[in-house]
């Protein structure tokens, strides 16, 4: 980014940050606000994991955006782990925090100069990875609990 975020405009779910204006995907916001509102999802812990070198400017994005007029993403997203690690160490490290197991975990990933799924599939098997490397769509959030659901139903 650059520079610190510094504003939020409810019109577009956006966060000025310096000169960049930071969006959430839509099929991010349709599934986080699928966690929130499915009675399916009740029980469901949510985390986020970025390898970011700016943690701070991450966790005030955040505190920013929106997932529902007046629900901050920071409100559904419960566990963090942003520092700049593998993917591998952010798992870990949840599993710590969350006493969750590794085949409870389904992971979506937009990193398109790396393969962070394979990297989480060797480091911590068990886990359901999907790649979104064009960003969150609602087709891939449909696709990855299809994926966890047949890794767990088999």
């Amino acid at each position: 980014l650059d520079g610190r975020p510094s504003s939020y405009n409810p019109k577009t779910n956006t966060v000025r940050a310096g000169r960049d204006e930071v969006r959430v995907y839509p099929g991010a916001i349709y599934a986080l606000r699928s966690l929130r509102n499915d009675s399916m999802f009740k029980d469901t812990l949510v985390a986020a994991a970025s390898s970011t070198t700016h943690a701070d400017y991450a966790m005030a994005c955040l505190s920013m955006f929106e997932v529902e007029p007046g629900v901050k993403l920071n409100e559904v997203i419960k566990y963090y782990e942003i520092y700049p690690k593998n993917k591998t160490r952010h798992f870990k490290k949840l599993k710590e925090k969350t006493g969750i197991n590794f085949n409870e975990c389904l992971f979506f990933d937009d990193c398109t100069w790396g393969d962070n799924c394979r990297i989480v599939e060797q480091g911590c098997p068990g886990v359901v990875t999907m790649k979104t490397p064009h960003g969150m769509t609602v087709e891939n959030w449909k696709q990855g609990l299809e994926k966890f659901y047949e890794k767990n139903t088999n």
